[in-house]
């Protein structure tokens, strides 16, 4: 701050001219730090992130401002090569402050979205171990990692990262399913299993591939579009584990019939433990509406799923997957089912064409009518206040609201009261229960503020989150008056058959 002050008075400005008073440097970092606050490193990627462009402005303003923000801006570190390593191990012995603030870290190929050869997972594993104290979470992305490069010994140094819980493996080419496991294994304290767009260039399963260590304190696992040995192996670690929370991806094509029993054994294998299931199906083609029961019966049946307690469901363009979700649902046995999502993931350049297709749909084929009859039955009694929810985003672009997509604000307060109304009129039995709730942060429909009880619709990965939030609080208070209640019970249950000492 100092030096910004004292460039403007050696340009010999005049008085008049002076620039208006400035805030305290200290003032000004907690306002950093408040920005900061806000930078959410659970998401995958950040680009685009309001507070991470506003941290970035501000590290441009001066000197003072650019170290302040120095250490928010390096909790997540990006690698692409040996030299960043070397790099960042030089910094963290100049500056061993920083080894507290580093998170996550991300290696990966040269090319973003392209799958290069990754040569320095192995330097950062000799080269960091033990030096990254804070560190909670190692992404892997765009990547090639073929055979040779990474010695076994490195895979050692990678079990010094004691407190990493997430590894995250992202549109890379493994070379075989015993170099996978042995990654995942190295983690000793790897609760969090996240595999997208990951190849194999082994085409078969090894049935003989060790299962990792850390199978039985696995809780999250995801997995989209992997190769069919890598499903295999992740079908075997659930089956090894107590998943709490499972994401799939299903692409929806089952004319391949090995296809379709990975997807249902993926499912099976972790049916009796996990309560969250995100669904994300990208079909392309439609299936006859005379076999999409006995397909969903196949493939996508969650009938074993008896302590699911939230489903969320989320669909590509075009939507042909919609058909679905009521046969999907009337299969789930059960009675802990409190919140239910449905996101439509348009694309960023068709928003209106897609929004307007999505609601054409559901005003024709019935499905909205069907399931609002499925969800009176007895086993969803449960459903919290709010607990159903309907979404539409733009897919690979969640920090851009929906409304700056459409032609106007009136345009988009236009489209989202078309949906509101078909929605009620076809819903009527979830209307009455008052298991919807409206959630719209930046305008409002009909006029009608914030949290109305009747409808969920959501137009941000951010919305859908505070949704997700709020039904986390609910089924967290639930649980804990159950136990209350149950804990009440025992005590009433040991007075009754205490025995008499009255005498």
């Amino acid at each position: 701050m100092e030096e910004c002050a004292s460039t403007a008075a050696a340009s010999g400005a005049s008085s008049q001219d002076d620039p208006a008073p400035r805030l305290p440097t200290e003032i000004c970092g907690r306002i950093i730090d408040h920005v900061a606050a806000g930078l959410n490193l659970h998401y995958t990627s950040l680009a685009g992130n309001p507070a991470l462009l506003a941290l970035q402005s501000c590290a441009l303003v001066c000197r003072d401002w650019y170290f302040h923000t120095w250490y928010h801006l390096r909790q997540r570190v990006h690698l692409r090569d040996r030299n960043d390593v070397r790099s960042l191990s030089r910094t963290l012995h100049e500056r061993p402050r920083l080894r507290g603030v580093v998170q996550q870290v991300v290696i990966s190929g040269h090319t973003p979205r392209q799958r290069s050869l990754m040569q320095h997972l192995g330097t950062f594993a000799a080269m960091l171990a033990g030096k990254l104290p804070e560190l909670s979470r190692i992404s892997i992305e765009d990547a090639e990692w073929p055979v040779g490069l990474m010695r076994v010994e490195d895979f050692g140094y990678l079990a010094a990262f004691h407190f990493v819980h997430t590894l995250a493996i992202a549109n890379v080419t493994v070379s075989s399913i015993a170099q996978l496991a042995r990654l995942i294994s190295a983690l000793p304290a790897m609760r969090y299993l996240h595999c997208i767009n990951v190849a194999c260039s082994q085409k078969h399963p090894v049935s003989t591939v060790s299962l990792p260590l850390n199978c039985a304190i696995l809780e999250v696992l995801e997995v989209q579009w992997v190769a069919p040995a890598v499903e295999d192996l992740l079908v075997r670690i659930s089956q090894a584990s107590r998943l709490h929370t499972l994401y799939f991806g299903v692409n929806g094509d089952f004319t391949s019939s090995s296809a379709g029993s990975r997807t249902q054994a993926l499912l099976d294998a972790s049916a009796a433990s996990v309560e969250v299931l995100v669904l994300w199906i990208a079909s392309a083609s439609s299936v006859d509406s005379h076999t999409v029961d006995s397909t969903v019966e196949r493939h996508l049946n969650l009938s074993r799923h008896e302590r699911l307690w939230r489903l969320e469901i989320r669909l590509f363009h075009p939507f042909v997957a919609w058909s679905w979700i009521p046969h999907i649902v009337s299969r789930i046995p059960s009675d802990h089912l409190m919140a239910f999502s449905v996101l439509f993931l348009s694309r960023a350049d068709h928003a209106a064409a897609d929004f307007d297709g999505a609601v054409t749909m559901m005003e024709e084929d019935g499905i909205l009518v069907r399931l609002d009859d499925i969800l009176q039955a007895d086993r969803f009694a449960n459903i919290a206040p709010g607990g159903i929810c309907l979404g539409l985003l733009v897919f690979e672009n969640d920090w851009l609201p929906l409304v700056k997509l459409f032609d106007s604000e009136s345009s988009f307060r236009e489209h989202c009261g078309r949906w509101d109304e078909l929605v009620r009129r076809k819903m009527p039995g979830c209307d009455r229960r008052g298991i919807w709730t409206y959630v719209i942060h930046s305008v409002r429909c009909n006029g009608r503020d914030a949290l109305s009880p009747l409808l969920s619709i959501v137009y941000s990965i951010e919305e859908h989150d505070n949704w997700r939030r709020n039904m986390d609080k609910i089924h967290k208070a639930t649980k804990n008056q159950k136990a209350k209640s149950g804990v009440e019970v025992q005590r009433e249950d040991d007075a009754a058959h205490a025995p008499d000492t009255s005498g």
